[in-house]
């Protein structure tokens, strides 16, 4: 079995400079580089042709290593990629408004015929990788624009380019606006050095950005510019396929990039370079307290060991930090950490607002006033062997998945990995590994407020003198089916 990884991200995050990273610094190794849902490869793949040999026009090229890059398809996988033998990696590129599309197809590698299911049974998926652009990243959480939206501009000037200009931050209120008239200007353009380059080459942002006509259809390769290709990659890939993810167009982009994060063991926050230090630390605090993905700060996607992606990632989230507000964003990051369990009933109640179980039920988006994201684990009083999975997500939510505490299992059952946390919690507490750890993100201009979900929340824990009956009393008068 062959080692991969799949890697998720927005538009501009990095992806194609990721792929530039790797692509220079490990000259030994032979890659399948697979980018889905794309048609043809990204321009800036295609524009560095040294030690290049193209296989099909705009889909598919070897590299002087032996490297295959090219588009996801059958015909590609069949003709190329597996005549190449063994490969040493693979790496997976998803489509920018896509999440789990790659998993799904990973793991249905045993139903799939043909090329593409031959070449899928034969690798290991190790890691989850998602690129996060630092620069817009809270930006893009804040926004009420919808992946229909954003896909509906950049396939209807499929056929043009756009150029990034060099330190132009595009306000989100006018993020469509911006787009629409790049896409409606009728010249292709090339960004020239000198637009951020001095004459030595040193990179600059203060030059003035120059427009002259592309008669070559060549992007700037120079590193500097690594993100600004990535921008113009990813909208211009953006024709192909779109009817097949008409499913996700209702979806918030605040919504897609917070799934891309969830289903990751590894986050690459790029562009950190473009960002003050205080925003940088608000984002990292948002990161640990939502996800237990390893954290990679870079620019220009650039990895200090590549195979760091290949490895087993098992990282602990830390849910003593305190809550926090973005003053500049008003997004507020909250940790709802307790050694209480919630009275089942009560907390029914504050999902839907009443206490007769249907399947009709729909969530209470009163008390959740504000909320882009609910995630974590609950400890309910009637059931104490089992911990449940909690999530609330535009407006939905997902409650289920249970599995067993810690302190329930058999010790060689644990992790390994966390063993020494899971026996210095099972020690110190009366009910050892049992909690709530619930990590809240809201926006304040969309009327949350973290002191009223706090309060909301304890008030459908169990009281004092409830907790004072203990865990028998617990499951036989709290006992209920509503969860």
């Amino acid at each position: 079995m062959t080692d991969a990884i799949v890697v998720v991200g927005f538009i501009s995050s990095g992806k194609v400079s990721l792929y530039h990273s790797i692509r220079k610094e490990n000259l030994g190794l032979k890659v399948a580089f697979l980018f889905d849902g794309v048609g043809t490869l990204p321009q800036s793949v295609l524009d560095e042709t040294k030690g290049y040999k193209t296989l099909v026009e705009d889909s598919c090229i070897e590299l002087q290593n032996g490297s295959i890059v090219t588009v996801m398809e059958e015909e590609f996988i069949g003709d190329f990629v597996l005549k190449k033998g063994k490969f040493d990696k693979v790496i997976f590129f998803s489509h920018p408004f896509e999440s789990t599309f790659l998993l799904e197809v990973l793991s249905c590698a045993d139903e799939m015929e043909g090329s593409l299911g031959e070449f899928i049974s034969n690798v290991k998926l190790i890691n989850v990788v998602c690129i996060l652009d630092a620069e817009s990243l809270l930006e893009d959480l804040k926004s009420d624009k919808k992946v229909g939206d954003m896909m509906k501009i950049m396939s209807t000037e499929e056929d043009q380019d756009i150029d990034e200009i060099e330190g132009q931050d595009i306000d989100d209120k006018n993020y469509e606006k911006e787009l629409i008239e790049k896409f409606e200007n009728q010249q292709i353009e090339k960004h020239d050095h000198s637009s951020c380059c001095d004459e030595k080459g040193v990179c600059s942002s203060s030059t003035k950005q120059k427009e002259i006509k592309l008669e070559c259809g060549k992007g700037c390769q120079k590193e500097c510019c690594d993100d600004q290709n990535d921008g113009i990659d990813d909208l211009k890939d953006l024709d192909a396929d779109v009817n097949e993810l008409v499913k996700s167009t209702d979806k918030l982009v605040s919504t897609l990039i917070l799934e891309q994060i969830s289903i990751s063991n590894i986050i690459i926050l790029n562009k950190i370079d473009k960002i003050e230090k205080s925003k940088l630390e608000f984002i990292g605090k948002f990161l640990n307290l939502i996800s237990s993905s390893l954290v990679i700060e870079t620019c220009y996607c650039k990895i200090p060991n590549f195979q760091l992606l290949f490895n087993y990632v098992v990282t602990i989230r830390d849910y003593k930090l305190e809550s926090e507000t973005d003053t500049e964003t008003g997004i507020s990051i909250v940790n709802y950490y307790q050694r209480k369990p919630f009275h089942p009933i009560r907390l029914y109640k504050l999902l839907y607002d009443t206490t007769e179980k249907k399947e009709n039920n729909q969530l209470n988006l009163t008390n959740f006033k504000g909320v882009l994201l609910t995630t974590g684990l609950i400890w309910l009083a009637n059931d104490m062997k089992n911990k449940y999975n909690f999530e609330i997500l535009e407006g939905k939510e997902m409650i289920g998945n249970k599995r067993p505490f810690w302190s329930t299992m058999k010790e060689s059952e644990w992790n390994p990995t966390i063993k020494e946390n899971i026996e210095r919690e099972i020690k110190l507490f009366k009910y050892q590994d049992r909690k709530i750890e619930l990590s809240i993100v809201g926006l304040e201009s969309n009327g949350f407020n973290k002191d009223t979900i706090i309060k909301k929340l304890d008030q459908c824990l169990l009281t004092d003198k409830e907790m004072e009956l203990g865990p028998n009393t617990w499951e036989t008068d709290f006992n209920s089916d509503l969860f």
